[in-house]
């Protein structure tokens, strides 16, 4: 078993090594505007939510339809709520969470069919990450806290050739299909979640509705 895998872990590093490099990054903004209406008492729940993220990326395309790489990410965001109720027409919670984090994300991409400049590829990438919250409500004092999220997701890459070195790449993140888990420590309690899910545009729990998208550039060596 052992030869097996020294075996397998050779003949992907002669392919590495052989495969053309790519090095480059991802940028985002992403945000989200939500509001619940409510049948008694509160009319109206309202939140807006942004979230940027940065994410250098290296990988290796191995013949013509595979790539294996990686890339980490660096973050911060912020989310405001707060509950109008019918009887004042106002404001009456309002909580602001911050967040601030990083994350791992190994990935593989397959080719799914190319036009002249432009292809569609598939990825399939797991990631790690841990992000530290504060949340300030509007009374009482702020809390601070640490989420992780972990999981894996397939979602379509579009790669658009500038020229021969340089390529704009699209990141439909959006349209991801995945399963996604937190853990979330706070001083007096520890929450966690688990879920399948179609789209996941969340950061350190703050923003689940987040249009999530990215663009980045990428240079061939």
């Amino acid at each position: 078993m052992k030869k097996l895998i020294l075996l397998l872990v050779l003949l992907f590093s002669v392919s590495v090594a052989n495969a053309q490099f790519h090095f480059g990054g991802q940028f985002s903004i992403n945000f989200a505007n939500e509001h619940t209406d409510y049948s008694s008492g509160t009319t109206d729940n309202k939140e807006h939510a942004y979230l940027v993220n940065l994410k250098p990326k290296v990988y290796w395309n191995i013949g013509e339809k595979m790539q294996v790489g990686g890339r980490i990410g660096f973050a911060f965001g912020r989310l405001t709520n707060g509950v109008i109720y019918e009887s004042e027409k106002k404001d009456q919670t309002i909580n602001v969470n911050r967040a601030v984090g990083w994350s791992v994300s190994p990935f593989f991409g397959y080719k799914l069919l190319n036009w002249k400049v432009v292809s569609v590829w598939a990825e399939a990438n797991a990631f790690i990450g841990q992000y530290y919250n504060v949340n300030k409500p509007k009374t009482g004092s702020q809390e601070w806290g640490t989420q992780t999220e972990y999981g894996f997701q397939i979602l379509p890459v579009v790669n658009i050739d500038l020229n021969e070195k340089l390529a704009l790449q699209l990141h439909l993140g959006f349209i991801s299909l995945g399963w996604y888990g937190t853990r979330a420590d706070y001083p007096e309690k520890v929450v966690t979640t688990s879920t399948w899910d179609l789209h996941k545009g969340g950061f350190a729990g703050i923003a689940q509705g987040l249009a999530d998208y990215g663009i980045g550039l990428v240079k061939k060596f």
